[in-house]
């Protein structure tokens, strides 16, 4: 069954419904789930860091759509607002800070070049494709770093205008770097200082194990459970894990046409039998 205060959790935060998304908002969380997908995939982080990651980034987004609900943005700083919460920014420092919760040893630099790569070109290697932001952080160097390089570049005897390889290095990393520190903690507080976080495919792989399910049913129900957290608005937020967990089992014995192959109880379905409410499921 479900775990007391993992529900009361759930209930804490389901008043964030999807129902109050602008249709901007929702692009923009759109692109940050797609963001964060992509450079966990690149980084080739744990599933537990991936889903911490998410989580933050829902929580931030969730705290900041309440903000801008109830204060509004004026004209004359649209464009500062829109930066400050791009997800260029955003996810780099919900992934950073995953790491550090779920003890993924991963480097700001690394974390940095994998978004920025994915915001400008896209890793063909990888099969992901540029990942377009409507709104971009606009990080720039301080205007004497960014003279300083372009006279040093000159000396040596490069185009300055034609040097940048895509990588972030130098006075531009530790702007970078910078605001993906600053705003660690903005995300700390959108979580409520929270560091533990629920894992669904943990409760997923117990319920496959206890339901006689094999490894086939495991490996698409972890898949399964990827693109419904990473592709549906808030579901993080709005289910409870085990319910999670449940409901990708159940999608993808259909799939897998072995539901007839689970164990049963005195003829009842297995989510029946382990507590589930169905219609959550669903």
């Amino acid at each position: 069954s479900v775990p007391a205060d993992a529900r009361a959790r759930r209930d804490d935060t389901s008043t964030s419904s999807t129902s109050f998304f602008t249709s901007a908002q929702r692009t923009r969380e759109c692109q940050a789930r797609a963001l964060c997908r992509g450079a966990c995939e690149l980084l080739n982080l744990p599933l537990d860091t991936s889903v911490t990651a998410l989580t933050a980034v829902l929580r931030f987004y969730a705290a900041r759509r309440e903000r801008e609900c109830e204060n509004g943005t004026s004209t004359n700083d649209a464009v500062v607002h829109h930066a400050s919460v791009s997800p260029e920014i955003v996810v780099p420092s919900a992934i950073y800070l995953a790491c550090k919760l779920e003890e993924s040893m991963t480097r700001v630099a690394d974390v940095v070049n994998t978004t920025h790569l994915l915001v400008t070109t896209g890793a063909e290697d990888a099969g992901l494709a540029k990942i377009t932001l409507t709104s971009r952080a606009n990080v720039r160097m301080k205007d004497e770093d960014a003279r300083e390089l372009a006279e040093g570049l000159e000396l040596a005897g490069y185009d300055a205008s034609a040097a940048d390889d895509g990588v972030i290095v130098g006075a531009l990393y530790y702007e970078y770097k910078d605001r993906i520190l600053e705003l660690e903690q903005d995300v700390l507080r959108a979580m409520d200082y929270e560091l533990n976080t629920e894992q669904p495919h943990k409760f997923m792989f117990h319920i496959v194990h206890a339901i006689g399910g094999g490894e086939a049913l495991a490996c698409a129900a972890s898949a399964a459970l990827l693109n419904m957290m990473f592709d549906t608005d808030e579901l993080l937020l709005t289910t409870d894990a085990p319910t999670l967990a449940a409901a990708a089992v159940h999608l993808s014995s259909i799939i897998l046409k072995c539901e007839g192959e689970l164990k049963t109880v005195d003829e009842r379905k297995w989510y029946e039998t382990l507590g589930f409410d169905f219609e959550k499921m669903t």
